[in-house]
């Protein structure tokens, strides 16, 4: 049977909200927001219930007295609903007069100590899959008791719900991880960035953030000129304090790692030389490796920009390439395969 249209605007408004929350109090808090909206009742509340029926979660909208809490706490394993889906594992929306005679639960302490200062007398729940020592159930209570349609349309909001409680879980494990990642090479100073596919900032250490901030950037986009190296390559990024290499990783699964360090030291000469330059364009292509200018090699080597600009053209046809920048990939390249020897 079709919903009607006012009950599948009530789904489809309670799934827009909680496939967004990024961790299980995201997803809880979500589910309190909505639920109420779209099933009306005096009190809506996600429960955590242990093996034997005692509480171990429960957040209610809107929050009861503390000694109404308190008395839940001590008689709520006596429910008939949560001892029916402790008994059956059967996840699927019922209400309390589905599972019992409405007379005899009367006569029950809950009833009593905690249905009674509430104000109601009927329930409706569903529950999501849990380990079984743990039942994790959505409950409303209300004077009134609940439609068969309201019923319905938790059945079939049930797999979408469970769906999003495993992205939360999913989503705050990564969280947790990348927390515990990013603190590692927070303690060893690493500078790493991880970017998506948008160009967007995904991931930084401390230091990656400092990186991105001397190279100009103050919101959550990488700059251009990380956007426009080619992966993967090595660039050398003049900055305040001294130029700044960064490689930039062949992107894997929309997601691009880049590593910065200081580029001060350039590369050893003799590994420059085993490229097969001469002396001297081994120095040329050590200056461009730490950032300097064709006017700051000149002067360093104590030659005119011209015969640096003469180097550069040999050393460029020797390594195969057209530009600065691919010239100094290939020299950090070969650094990383081990060649050579410092000077």
């Amino acid at each position: 049977m079709s919903l009607p249209e006012r009950e599948l605007h009530g789904l489809l408004e309670v799934l827009g909200e909680v496939h967004h929350a990024e961790d299980l109090d995201g997803f809880r808090g979500a589910l309190l927001d909505v639920l109420p909206r779209v099933i009306p009742a005096a009190y809506t509340s996600y429960n955590e219930v242990g093996a034997d029926g005692a509480p171990l979660v429960t957040l209610v909208s809107p929050e009861p007295a503390t000694q109404i809490l308190a008395s839940w706490g001590r008689v709520g394993h006596q429910n008939p609903l949560v001892q029916h889906h402790l008994a059956s594992r059967d996840g699927r929306a019922l209400r309390l007069s589905d599972v019992t005679d409405m007379a005899a639960f009367r006569e029950l302490e809950l009833y009593t100590d905690v249905f009674v200062p509430l104000g109601v007398e009927h329930q409706l729940a569903v529950t999501l899959p849990a380990p079984p020592t743990l039942l994790i159930g959505l409950v409303f209570a209300d004077a009134d008791d609940f439609t068969d349609a309201q019923r319905r349309m938790l059945d079939l909001a049930r797999p979408h719900l469970i769906q999003a409680h495993a992205n939360a879980a999913l989503r705050e494990r990564m969280h947790d991880v990348l927390a515990a990642v990013e603190a590692g090479l927070d303690d060893i100073g690493e500078a790493v960035v991880v970017s998506d596919a948008r160009d967007r900032i995904a991931f930084a250490t401390r230091a990656g953030r400092a990186a991105l901030e001397l190279m100009g950037s103050r919101g959550d986009r990488l700059p251009a000129t990380l956007r426009d190296t080619p992966a993967p390559a090595h660039a050398v990024v003049p900055v305040d304090g001294g130029p700044l290499m960064v490689r930039r990783m062949a992107p894997r699964g929309g997601a691009t790692v880049f590593m910065f360090e200081r580029g001060s030291r350039g590369a050893p000469l003799s590994l420059l030389e085993s490229l097969g330059l001469t002396p001297r364009e081994a120095e040329v292509l050590q200056a461009m490796m730490r950032g300097q200018s064709t006017a700051a090699v000149a002067e360093t080597l104590k030659v005119s920009p011209r015969t640096v600009h003469k180097h550069t053209e040999h050393l460029y046809a020797k390594l195969g390439v057209t530009d600065r920048l691919a010239a100094v990939s290939a020299a950090w390249a070969a650094l990383e395969s081990g060649k050579g020897s410092s000077t």
